[in-house]
């Protein structure tokens, strides 16, 4: 049993690292351009016995809404 949470298509969700990554970006500017583009974290997980601000995780599913809707503008 996995406890991975996935996007509303079923893909497992991806970290900010890994979002900006796959739009050829840096974690700050991914961050900037989702801000821009209405895109927020789909969950925040933190590891438990961790402290600190959770990290996000981010639907693939509303990325590629976002750059469809940016293709088409």
């Amino acid at each position: 049993m996995s406890t991975t949470p996935t996007g509303e298509d079923g893909r497992p969700l991806v970290t900010t690292a890994m979002a900006a990554y796959s739009l050829g970006m840096k974690p700050a500017s991914f961050r900037s351009w989702a801000r821009r583009h209405g895109v927020t974290a789909a969950t925040y997980q933190r590891t438990p016995g961790t402290t600190g601000q959770a990290p996000a995780l981010w639907d693939l599913a509303d990325l590629t809404e976002a750059m469809r809707a940016k293709n088409a503008a």
